[in-house]
């Protein structure tokens, strides 16, 4: 067979050759593209010689990538005073679903505080961990303590960037079911959670607007989606994936606000003027796969409970507790349920966080 052209049907040899003339079509050097380039990758970025040696021995030897967290001793709730959730530790069970039921050996954890080093090596010695030499800035003194930790992340996002490395960084407060590494689509800059609760709201809807005053030109159209959880989110080691988070950990420096609706802003807001939002791929992982904890108790609650009556496809890869202040006690029942065969575990919690929703 062959490809029709206007002169004929081509044969297989001239097909071949036509195809790999085009593969190595050299691109005019005064054209558009030329004379305004793709952003380069910065070089601004200095990486301790011991952490990137630690990350380039933790990454996946088939496509360089690591799983990262950020911990302290919030995360283990000793205090009751300190954590918001009600009591227990968010990281041991964290770390005994992804380490120890799922093998993700490419996770690395980032400890802020002596308790936390010192936890994770006596109860945790084979999980790679290090102590960034960094502080949380002092524009972001007096907000919520997970706020605080949060800043942290996007100044590592720039050096793990750095050594080539693709990085899926996420919050301790949600249950991996399946390895996220193998449900990754990796063809944008950023692949991140929706905070969405349904397809519109996840995947972004456009609105309208009338005003009769305007007569003829009554009409318009406005886009709506909710944000990306940087709790869980994919980055891809590109120049603008870079340049974003050197924007984010920039603003976080110089003023104080949720590093989340920072993030966001400069992800998802066009570049206007002499702003440089915007400018970056992105891919909104599957709501009903990469899940929050509105959308599995709430809003798609008939999808996932009863546990006896779920069909095998309403799996999903994870299910994040962002919603609900009951944190560990959720956990728990997604744990026994997807990892211990408890079907029912979650089938008793309320779909918000007070009974009766």
């Amino acid at each position: 067979g062959g490809e029709a052209s206007g002169g004929g049907v081509k044969s297989v040899a001239t097909i071949v050759a036509d195809r790999k003339a085009a593969a190595y079509a050299v691109v005019d050097p005064t054209g558009a593209l030329a004379l305004t380039p793709e952003p380069a990758m910065p070089t601004d970025v200095a990486v301790d010689p011991e952490l990137r040696a630690l990350i380039l021995k933790t990454r996946s030897a088939d496509r360089g990538e690591v799983m990262l967290g950020l911990a302290n001793g919030v995360m283990m709730c000793k205090n009751s005073k300190i954590c918001w959730w009600n009591g227990g530790n968010i990281l041991e069970s964290f770390l005994e679903v992804t380490w120890k039921r799922l093998g993700v050996r490419n996770l690395l954890i980032a400890v802020l505080d002596e308790e936390t080093a010192e936890y994770m090596r006596t109860t945790w010695p084979a999980v790679p961990t290090f102590r960034p030499e960094m502080k949380i800035p002092s524009t972001q003194d007096g907000t919520h303590p997970a706020n605080r930790v949060s800043t942290l992340k996007y100044d590592l996002l720039r050096k793990f960037i750095a050594t080539g490395t693709g990085v899926l960084i996420t919050d301790l407060d949600l249950v991996y079911v399946q390895n996220p590494f193998l449900h990754l689509h990796r063809d944008a800059d950023i692949e991140g959670q929706t905070d969405g609760f349904s397809a519109e709201w996840s995947h972004g809807k456009f609105g309208g607007i009338r005003d009769t005053t305007m007569g003829w030109g009554a009409g318009g159209l406005y886009a709506e989606v909710f944000t990306i959880n940087v709790g869980c989110l994919y980055v891809r080691p590109t120049a603008r994936s870079a340049l974003l988070m050197a924007r984010v950990a920039h603003r976080m420096a110089a003023e104080k606000g949720w590093d989340q609706q920072m993030f966001n802003e400069e992800a998802m807001l066009p570049a206007h003027g002499d702003k440089n939002t915007g400018l970056v791929s992105i891919r909104i992982l599957d709501f009903l796969r990469f899940v929050n904890s509105k959308t599995f108790y709430r809003s798609e609650r008939g999808r996932f409970i009863p546990g006896a009556s779920a069909a095998s496809d309403t799996t999903p890869v994870m299910v994040h507790m962002n919603y609900h202040p009951d944190k560990h006690k959720r956990m728990l029942c997604l744990i026994a349920r997807y990892h211990e065969g408890k079907v029912d575990a979650c089938d008793h919690l309320p779909g918000g966080s007070e009974p009766g929703t």
